[in-house]
């Protein structure tokens, strides 16, 4: 019988709780599951870097990195080492922000779209299910501090755009999905009710061990210290401008170790290499 592993993807806008959702998730659910990190043009290099540091630039570099993510996806579900892949954004961040963002450079909206509709969702596996994390704008900025902590996150911190995200992620997006998504409203929602509503969509379409693992593994502690063993590699590799914080410590995944930060991720292999946790680059070591 074919193995066919859901995709479960993490979208909305800042301050939902999805990066937290995913650091919980990669640490309860274990080796039989592999995820995509938030993409990040910051840690592009060579040929894979944007075209052009505009706006415009970056949201084509996000959308060319889904439709490489698609494909890769489509091999990862068939592996039957793995249970679930789960993606922390995909498509669904590029064309919001090209809906709601007011920067003059930037894709238009409708380029952005139609991308999507010719080349990412044909490439899409069949198994992807979509939950939407959902927040206002005022809690969006009460859970960030109200203020960014680097220049060039203040965009995110903007009233109106935030509103827009809003709009979009409410109206539009369920339209933009390959199956109908799951809405989550986390405005004084608990954790544990949030996990409890993912645990539900993942009991519906893959193992009940999976599920349970969810709910029953304690989250790891938000803002753990880095790992001692990727502090070089952290640092050589930008640091908090191009990963943010930690958001889990250093965990044992298939062999190596993995630790998860807001922008991105770091792996150690069995051999001592520490390096960026990319399986487009990398797809031999079957996670991402």
């Amino acid at each position: 019988m074919a193995h066919d592993a859901p995709v479960l993807v993490l979208d909305g806008p800042p301050g939902a709780g999805k990066t937290s959702l995913l650091a919980h998730m990669v640490c309860a659910l274990g080796d039989d599951t592999v995820w995509f990190t938030e993409p990040n043009a910051r840690l592009a290099t060579g040929l894979s870097m944007p075209v052009h540091p505009s706006p415009a630039g970056h949201t084509l570099w996000f959308l060319r990195h889904e439709f490489d993510k698609a494909r890769a996806a489509r091999r990862l579900v068939v592996d039957p080492a793995t249970s679930l892949l789960i993606s922390d954004r995909n498509h669904l961040g590029a064309l919001a922000y090209c809906y709601a963002t007011r920067a003059e450079d930037s894709l238009p909206y409708r380029t952005a779209r139609d991308f999507y509709a010719r080349r990412i969702a044909p490439a899409l596996p069949e198994t992807v299910l979509t939950a939407i994390l959902l927040v206002s704008p005022a809690q969006s900025l009460a859970r960030r501090g109200n203020v960014a902590e680097l220049p060039r996150w203040k965009q995110w911190f903007d009233q109106g755009l935030l509103e827009r995200l809003h709009t979009f992620y409410t109206d539009i997006a369920p339209t933009l999905c390959p199956t109908p998504p799951v809405i989550i409203d986390t405005d004084g929602a608990t954790r544990e009710a949030v996990l409890a509503q993912v645990a539900g969509i993942l009991a519906d379409v893959g193992p009940a061990e999976t599920a349970r693992r969810l709910t029953s593994v304690a989250a790891p502690t938000l803002r753990p210290s880095l790992d001692e063993q990727f502090a070089d590699t952290y640092m050589r590799l930008g640091g908090l401008e191009a990963f943010g914080h930690p958001f889990t410590p250093a965990i044992e995944h298939r062999g190596g170790t993995v630790q998860l930060c807001q922008l991105g991720a770091l792996h150690r292999d069995p051999a001592g290499r520490t390096r960026l946790w990319n399986p487009l680059a990398d797809p031999d070591r079957r996670a991402a």
